[in-house]
């Protein structure tokens, strides 16, 4: 299954989806600001997106770890590409709403639970060990150029021509990489251990339901009982919950703050991902210097000032600056974190394990969507529209920097993995 035809097409297939992904994440937040003004509103189409996350990210951990991880990816590319077609055609024919955005958002996001924890197990068997930080550099790397600098950025200009047009070439890249996907030799069921596959068969005697709160109870408790990857759980909550809540107000912040219009905020985005993608380059060389611990930390750090500055300026060019340099330790934070899991998880339990920490970090982003259009809203009784609008990115500096320390402090004497 470690061939090179095997990493390409799994490379093309993953490419492909996040270039469609880009253009419907670019187009969404506009179609949003064309149906409502109300960020607590337009919370509900992220939270959509977000929410199949807090629900299913152990069940389809589970999932992954016992049946082939080739069909799970199938699965969750035709999921996506039926859900595509018809959101496209409920917007070519202009019967759209926030209600019916939000379910076809909730379809979406449920393909992406399966298709981004299933990519995340699946590395690890069609590259060697050792090749892992550069593999998942390239994936991450991948991912960037396509959904952040090529989907984001044509999205916002195709979005000047039509705002369907991102939505069905997003249809039509969720075909193609299905296509790749059904191209992958081998069967890519997880890599079991002796002792696993004894257990395994003797559980088959017991209740299926029983198994299944067994197997996802498995991954918690692997997790929560090492003090180092229980620390980095409790950290990826606290990031991840104030990342999202700029991320569901920023589509105003551009707006209404910096005054840009859609084909320059894709500019913005794209400037800020050829920060990512340096980031994806580097972090192979830094983590020769630096240990796991060190970078996280000063990631941490690093996002936690930059995105403070964002929030007390309006200048569309120093914002730009801003978010690139921010994103390039968004990117080091991220491969550090997937190195870890994967160099240090058992492959039979792998994608149990992934799929705690994609809840507790993904799945609490539902949350934080809410609470960042809730918290636009209850400012505004408070203070200008401007002002309320930046605060998410100051209240996100304080709480970052806040968490560097204090998972400084707990993690001093813990051995990294």
């Amino acid at each position: 299954m470690k061939s090179k035809s095997n990493y390409s097409k799994l490379f093309g297939a993953f490419s492909l989806t996040f270039l469609g992904d880009g253009l419907t994440l670019a187009a969404v937040p506009w179609l949003v600001s064309t149906l409502t003004t109300d960020t607590l509103y337009a919370s509900i189409t992220m939270t959509a997106l977000r929410l199949p996350w807090l629900i299913f990210s152990l069940p389809v951990g589970v999932l992954i770890d016992r049946y082939s991880r080739k069909h799970m990816l199938v699965g969750a590319s035709f999921t996506r590409m039926i859900f595509l077609l018809f959101l496209t055609i409920c917007i070519w024919g202009g019967w759209i709403s926030i209600p019916l955005l939000a379910l076809f958002m909730f379809g979406i996001g449920l393909s992406r639970v399966v298709f981004d924890s299933t990519v995340q197990t699946i590395i690890p068997q069609v590259v060697e060990e050792k090749k892992l930080e550069k593999a998942n550099g390239q994936f991450t790397a991948g991912q960037l150029i396509t959904s952040d600098i090529l989907g984001v950025a044509l999205g916002g200009f195709i979005i000047t021509m039509h705002i369907v047009y991102p939505f069905a070439i997003d249809t039509v890249t969720a075909i193609l990489s299905l296509l790749l996907i059904s191209g992958l030799r081998g069967s890519f069921h997880p890599a079991k251990s002796k002792e696993s596959q004894v257990q395994e068969q003797a559980e088959k005697e017991t209740r299926p339901m029983k198994n299944w709160k067994r197997e996802m109870w498995s991954g918690i408790q692997y997790v929560f009982q090492d003090r180092f990857l229980r620390g980095l759980a409790i950290l990826s909550v606290t990031i991840t919950l104030m990342f999202s809540m700029i991320l569901v107000t920023q589509i105003f912040f551009v707006r209404e703050v910096l005054q840009l219009e859609a084909y320059a905020f894709g500019i913005l985005i794209s400037i800020a991902t050829i920060g990512s993608i340096l980031g994806s380059q580097a972090v192979a060389y830094m983590r020769k210097r630096w240990s796991s611990k060190q970078l996280i930390l000063l990631s941490i750090l690093s996002m936690g000032l930059l995105y403070g500055a964002v929030g007390l300026t309006s200048n569309a060019y120093v914002v730009g600056g801003l978010y690139f340099c921010a994103a390039f330790f968004i990117v080091v934070y991220n491969v550090i974190r997937s190195s870890i899991l994967q160099r240090s998880v058992p492959n039979e339990l792998l994608g149990r394990v992934g799929s705690v920490f994609r809840f507790l970090s993904f799945g609490i982003s539902a949350i934080g969507t809410l609470l960042g259009g809730l918290l636009v809203r209850v400012s505004e009784t408070f203070f200008d529209r401007l002002f309320s609008l930046q605060l998410p990115y100051l209240l996100l500096s304080v709480v970052y920097i806040l968490a560097c320390f204090l998972f400084a402090s707990k993690m001093r004497n813990v051995a990294e993995q």
